[in-house]
């Protein structure tokens, strides 16, 4: 079965597509309509190009607004059709379709839809050419599969096809079943994208949120599973509408539908070689905050007040881990000199896994770069989000950096790491859901939307599946938000921030302020209208606002406390958590309030 990606997936010129879908690996390639009219040079110039590159032109597309027309359009109709062919051969491309027509002047009868793609099918033929028919979801009377499928049975014709994509039978609520009994031979081509579950027109949601297999929430495995109950053989291909693909690195995208595609045969079966095995993150180990040495000095007065003391320190190199309970970072400045200079910031993060040897081959074979392991250091890094570094942790973190442990008396602390956030360029969201999904097996909460002041939040979350490990994944539009000026402020996308959990909030915010805690300042009016929102007593209400906690309640009864320090040198934060009642949530109504004390605090606008 052959594997192939939709120039319209990509940005870029249609060069600069073609070599980033080559280098990834793939070597067919569906070429769209408004690629190839933006292309300097002839069409057959074209197809030498995908012939160096190793690419096999499988369907130029699409041909539009087609069938059931009146005159004089059905007559126009068959001479564009033919000039079309002549585009095909000239290509070296046997496979064109035909979406089902969309003009408000289509003709409601399905034997003249019939009638005119037996008669294109015909010409077709006459050159060795073959048509596919689709519905469009947003199709001005055929938008379901099983209604394309009648008329392509209906006209009956060797050299006419079903298309079958998988976003216009999800986004419909198409049956899958009934894709099973499909003859195979009629199935002219397969195209697979995935979108998150939102409520949104198809249209919309087809132009600004179609992604690849994994990325988004439909089950396409189930989809992949009935098409191939056919005994279809033909190529499977990634056909992806989407405005942030087309501004991220064509590269980039290339290597995601290739990653993508990987990970949803190879659930199937039908990878071969299969990936090597993954395995779920336990929990997280260590997160690592590296920095100059006068950073280091600032953020341990920093965590102090918070509980953290010094726990272990290597007898030579500039590394220490400081401790509050369970939870650890690891500080360093003993950084390569050829990392960016982003410095100070949370650079990578410690993840408990079974076995790291497994992990790390998965990690390679699904295009990730692998950091090599400096001296003395006892850990495989992988390049997760930006720069930052997922740590495969199998040994403890002591015996694998060889730090002495020194000697400090134990203190009730943090229950560990609660969650951390990535924050990322919104290409980078997609990119990273499937990352974690692929190689850890992460879970993916629904989406969540959120007014920033200066322009909106776009979140979603991440589980390993015993959920020790929680990761919101987040984004932002407009160039005032936090999330964008983070990005700018350290140059790629990272970890903007951690939390912590505890037994007791009020308990450890209290003993945080005697040791000289400052957390950030929550407005007064935020509690006024917390009082409205749940009635709280008016004791509870003013035990949150002295310590400058936030809270929110589920309908079910679940309870979130949490507060959040200020913002260490404008790089990133740490929060602090006390979930009750089974709470899972991250306190997303909180956010906008957040948001505007760290603006007030860093005293910035746009």
């Amino acid at each position: 079965m052959e594997w192939s990606i939709a120039t319209c997936a990509l940005g870029g010129s249609l060069e600069e597509k073609l070599l980033a879908i080559a280098q990834a690996g793939f070597r067919a390639v569906e070429l769209f309509e408004e690629d190839l009219a933006g292309f300097p040079g002839r069409p057959r110039e074209l197809r030498a190009l995908a012939e160096d590159l190793g690419l096999r032109i499988v369907a130029l597309q699409p041909l539009r607004d087609y069938e059931a027309m009146p005159e004089p359009f059905r007559s126009r109709n068959l001479e564009r059709a033919e000039r079309w062919f002549d585009l095909m051969e000239e290509l070296g491309t046997e496979l064109t379709y035909v979406c089902s027509n969309t003009s408000p002047l289509a003709l409601e009868d399905p034997e003249r839809a019939a009638e005119d793609l037996h008669v294109l099918a015909e010409r077709a033929a006459r050159r060795g050419l073959r048509v596919g028919y689709e519905a469009l979801a947003w199709g001005r009377h055929v938008r379901d599969w099983p209604q394309a499928w009648e008329i392509v049975r209906q006209a009956d014709h060797p050299h006419l096809g079903l298309v079958l994509d998988s976003f216009h039978c999800f986004v419909r609520k198409n049956p899958l079943e009934p894709i099973a009994a499909l003859p195979g031979e009629k199935l002219f081509l397969v195209q697979l994208s995935d979108a998150p579950n939102l409520l949104m027109d198809p249209l919309a949601l087809s132009r600004h949120h179609r992604a690849m297999p994994g990325q988004g929430d439909w089950p396409m495995e189930s989809f992949l599973e009935r098409v191939l109950t056919t005994g279809y053989k033909g190529v499977v291909s990634l056909e992806i509408f989407n405005e942030w693909f087309r501004a991220a690195p064509p590269g980039q995208v290339a290597q995601d539908g290739m990653r993508a595609l990987k990970y949803l045969f190879d659930r199937l079966g039908l990878l071969l070689p299969p990936l090597p095995p993954g395995a779920s993150a336990q929990g997280v180990e260590f997160l690592e905050v590296g920095g100059e040495p006068e950073d280091l000095e600032a953020l341990r007065a920093f965590l102090e007040p918070l509980g953290f003391r010094p726990r272990a320190r290597h007898p030579a190199m500039e590394r220490e881990v400081w401790a509050a309970g369970k939870a650890r970072l690891l500080l360093r400045s003993d950084l390569e000199e050829n990392l960016p200079r982003d410095r100070p910031s949370i650079l990578g993060v410690g993840l408990r896994v079974p076995k790291a040897a497994p992990l790390a081959a998965r990690a390679r074979e699904l295009g990730l770069a692998l950091f090599p392991r400096e001296a003395g250091e006892g850990f495989t890094g992988i390049q997760g989000v930006g720069h930052t570094r997922l740590y495969l942790v199998d040994t403890p973190l002591e015996v694998a950096l060889h730090l002495r442990t020194l000697e400090a008396p134990e203190e009730e602390g943090f229950l560990g790491v609660d969650h951390f956030t990535n924050v990322v360029p919104r290409f980078e969201l997609y990119s990273w859901i499937l990352i974690y999904k692929a190689l850890l097996g992460f879970g993916v909460d629904p989406p969540v939307e959120i007014f920033d002041p200066y322009g909106m939040f776009y979140s979603r979350s991440l589980r390993s599946p015993n959920g020790a490990v929680r990761i919101p994944l987040n984004t932002a539009e407009g160039g005032g938000t936090l999330v964008f000026r983070f990005l700018q402020s350290l140059g790629h996308a990272g970890i903007q921030h951690a939390a912590f959990q505890v037994e007791d909030l009020l308990n450890f915010a209290q003993r945080a302020r005697a040791r000289g805690f400052t957390p950030l300042r929550i407005p007064a009016s935020y509690y006024a209208v917390l009082a409205a929102r749940f009635a709280l007593p008016e004791e509870t209400l003013e035990k949150l606002q002295t310590n400058s906690l936030l809270y929110d309640r589920t309908p079910e009864g679940g309870e979130l406390f949490h507060l959040y320090t200020p913002t260490f040198r404008g790089r990133f934060f740490l929060e602090v958590v006390e979930r009750r009642g089974g709470y899972a949530g991250f306190g997303a109504v909180n956010t906008g309030v957040r948001l505007q004390a760290q603006a007030h605090a860093l005293g910035s606008t746009p």
